[in-house]
């Protein structure tokens, strides 16, 4: 198998799974996003989410339904809803008091299914993106492990340093890191531990690696899809049946 059909296995599940926790929300001023506009005037903009885990319901309000995620349902067998985060894009088609109908318009892949309501408070500005965005990388707190370069894409290896980070810190990170590293097409994966670096680009692994790579495998920004992430991508099904324990985000039931 290559490297390219990890990558697209790993996007796959990310597909089937976006942001399958419990909705968070790091920006209390999302709310001043379309404060007072009309929906004519938001209907074209498009704004990022400032939030994980945020589900997408029918109509406006808690009480409404949420909309299932029909192609995750079908292939798990059990009901899984839609929801969005730090990865997506979204398009405003409407506005009704504290909420807002959206549309996912990156990944291209979720338009069809990803519409629907959601707070309004998740959403962000282009421009408040960019103020949180991180200042110029400090090395002492990240180390390229490795780089495997071709002649149409760039691959790093990064090894991530900073203390206590967070699912919030890590994206703005690899944003960051793609403005001062990549010259082109690239792919971005982080680790939280150097002890992986013989195990990144071996496929497949066995069942001991798997589960040591799936520990320390932070995120990863593929060059189609910059702004998609999976927090431990490599923590799905076949860690649990390889018997992994070490959660670093929520359990597959």
């Amino acid at each position: 198998m290559t490297k390219s059909f990890i990558t697209l296995t790993v996007l796959l599940i990310s597909t089937l799974f976006l942001s399958c926790t419990s909705p968070t929300n790091t920006n209390t001023a999302g709310n001043q996003v379309l404060s007072g506009k009309t929906t004519e005037e938001t209907s074209s903009q498009i704004f990022g989410i400032n939030g994980e885990g945020v589900p997408i319901r029918e109509a406006p309000g808690e009480n409404s339904k949420k909309v299932i995620n029909e192609k995750a349902t079908q292939a798990l067998g059990k009901t899984e809803y839609c929801e969005v985060d730090y990865s997506v894009k979204v398009e405003v088609l409407e506005t009704s008091g504290n909420w807002t109908k959206i549309k996912v318009v990156e990944p291209e892949w979720l338009s069809a299914s990803h519409v629907g309501w959601i707070l309004s408070r998740y959403l962000v500005s282009k421009e408040k993106e960019e103020q949180q965005s991180l200042k110029k990388l400090d090395t002492k707190e990240y180390e390229i492990m490795k780089t495997r370069h071709k002649q149409t894409v760039e691959n790093f290896y990064v090894l991530l340093k900073h203390p206590n980070f967070d699912k919030h810190y890590v994206h703005y990170f690899v944003k960051e890191f793609r403005k001062e590293h990549c010259t082109m097409n690239c792919n971005v994966f982080v680790y939280d531990s150097r002890l992986v670096l013989p195990l990144v680009d071996i496929y497949p692994l066995g069942n001991k690696d798997y589960i040591k790579l799936a520990d320390h495998f932070i995120s990863m920004s593929t060059f189609d899809a910059t702004e998609v992430r999976d927090w431990y991508p490599y923590q799905d099904f076949k860690y649990k049946e390889y018997g992994g324990k070490n959660w670093k985000k929520d359990p597959i039931n």
